[in-house]
């Protein structure tokens, strides 16, 4: 049945253009970098600790300020990207980024600190759905997941770049000077956005490229009134606890504890599940579509996940090369959840895109939001008193083992919520009419 948004005719692009390719291309330049400020406080977590004298569970918090804003902007960010295009709105958030940047470097009080994260937040809480919303603009619907796919390459590519080279450089000019240097960069970066990047190629409707058949709040009801909608974001949310909450905080504390190695090697073994995040994006999106699926590919990606965190949890290893490959193979079937934002995008009408990519990129934000305080909270929790020389607690194996197990349960909850999405065969079932 036709609705009050299916009013004009949507007509994908028929090939892709080397304009289409640069342009979709700095959109994932903006999630390398965006997601390089979002992972940065996982090696500077000592540092954070000394400079506001914080607890295991404030730097959680201080940390989830940047996914708090992310998770919040996400439904406004894809009716915004709807109603106006991406040019101006990746200007704009590019622009949060690199000034949340400079204001976090300058940071004197762990109030202003939270506030600066927060300001990042809203600027990277952009990201995806201007990735996603260029692709479904700029590309034919075929290159969707693969596409989709390659993003995740970028955004992972821009974690690893915060892990262990980040934290070689914090070591050399300090954390301030560090995420200094990061805000000019992104001034640069917001400049260029606004001198190339196009909502659309030409000859598209405005209709097509701009919400103007529906109001926002009513294309947000027409989206989330949807139940496969809901089940795919808790999904993709459940999924993505162990990347965020385990990988860009906990993950190196726990390798420092675990393995007597100081933080640039555990930065640089916790790496590896962004590694596998470059290879697992591509890899997918290419094997749903080869298949014709996308929920088998998805159980492949959730077992992979459940097994690969078991092996590294529980299976005594002290070689931080075996260790370092069940981190990359966490990383690679991990990554397989991206498939989640292709099946709401098939399921969604395509004028309503950056809606429906911006509703799943919530509930995906909310669980590793949630995560990295929870994780915090236990560990807290397994505390036995003691401290380091500057006065910030400290927790033995037994501590982070406990707090962990949160990890494979969400995933057997994610398991448990993956009959309940329907196969869309790697097609659109609305169009707009």
């Amino acid at each position: 049945m036709a609705t009050e948004a299916q009013t004009s005719t949507y007509q994908e692009p028929s090939r892709v253009t080397l304009l289409a390719v640069v342009i979709w291309g700095l959109s994932a330049v903006f999630y390398f970098y965006e997601f390089l400020l979002q992972a940065s406080t996982s090696v500077m977590v000592p540092e954070l600790m000394d400079s506001f004298s914080l607890k295991a569970s404030e730097v959680g918090h201080l940390s989830a300020f940047y996914l708090y804003a992310y998770a919040l902007m996400q439904l406004p960010a894809g009716m915004l990207i709807d109603k106006f295009g991406p040019r101006r709105l990746l200007t704009f958030a590019t622009l949060c980024c690199a000034t949340g940047a400079v204001l976090f470097s300058m940071a004197d009080t762990y109030v202003l600190a939270k506030a600066s994260r927060f300001m990042m937040g809203i600027g990277g809480g952009f990201a995806v759905v201007s990735c996603l919303k260029i692709t479904t603009l700029w590309f034919p619907t075929r290159y969707f997941a693969l596409m989709a796919g390659l993003m995740v390459t970028c955004g992972m590519l821009g974690v690893i770049f915060g892990q262990a080279p980040l934290a070689i450089l914090i070591e050399s000019v300090g954390w301030q000077q560090a995420l200094n240097w990061g805000g000019l960069v992104g001034f640069g970066l917001a400049g260029i956005m606004w001198l190339v990047v196009r909502d659309a190629p030409e000859g598209f409707k405005e209709s097509q490229v701009h919400n103007e058949t529906i109001g926002m709040l009513k294309g947000l009801y027409l989206v989330s009134k949807n139940p496969q909608v809901w089940v795919a974001s808790l999904f993709a949310g459940l999924m993505f606890v162990p990347t965020l909450g385990f990988g860009e905080l906990w993950g190196v504390p726990y390798l420092v504890e675990r393995l007597s190695i100081d933080r640039a090697g555990a930065g640089m073994i916790c790496s590896l599940i962004f590694m596998g995040w470059v290879f697992g994006g591509p890899f997918f999106g290419w094997l749903s579509d080869a298949m014709g699926r996308r929920i088998r590919p998805l159980l492949i990606s959730t077992l992979g996940t459940l097994l690969s965190l078991l092996v590294i949890l529980y299976i005594p290893m002290h070689n931080p090369w075996l260790i370092g490959v069940g981190f990359f193979f966490l990383g690679v079937f991990s990554a397989g959840f991206v498939l989640a934002f292709s099946v709401v995008r098939e399921i969604s009408i395509p004028i309503l895109s950056g809606t429906a990519i911006g509703f799943i990129n919530v509930w995906n934000t909310i669980g590793g939001a949630a995560a990295q305080p929870l994780l915090g909270h236990l560990l807290d929790m397994q505390s036995k008193g003691v401290i380091n020389e500057q006065g910030s607690p400290v927790f033995d194996l037994a501590a982070y083992e406990s707090a962990l197990v949160s990890l494979p349960v969400a995933i057997v909850i994610a398991l448990c919520l993956l009959p309940f999405i329907k196969e869309t065969f790697c097609k659109p079932m609305l169009q707009d009419k």
